[in-house]
């Protein structure tokens, strides 16, 4: 039996998020199910703007489409995109050198 998780009650924040709130998206994408919406947080330990993020990307693949004739259905690409940009997580942070992580750990007694 699978185990449930207690992230049902942010499921309406997410589908806000990703703009995922009606039977299908404005540019035809297909919506999130409930249980994909729930693997999300899970995986992000119900980090809504984290699960925001990655669904984002996920909408982001490119759908377009060329026909023979010349004619180009653009994607939506760029929309979704700019709005995983809102939730993306802060990279400026300082990271430490590789060569310096133990540097200042307690040294090993023998």
């Amino acid at each position: 039996m699978e185990e449930e998780n207690d992230y049902s009650g942010l499921l309406p924040l997410l589908r806000f998020n990703l703009r995922d709130t009606s039977a299908e998206c404005a540019c035809g994408c297909a919506t999130f199910s409930d249980q994909e919406l729930l693997t999300l947080l899970g995986k992000h330990d119900g980090n809504v703007n984290a699960a925001s993020y990655e669904g984002l990307l996920i909408k982001a693949q490119s759908d377009s489409v060329k026909l023979p004739d010349g004619l180009e259905l653009p994607d939506g690409r760029d929309y979704w995109l700019a709005l995983a940009r809102l939730y993306r997580p802060d990279t400026a942070r300082n990271i430490s050198r590789a060569d310096e992580v133990n540097r200042y750990a307690p040294e090993e007694q023998h």
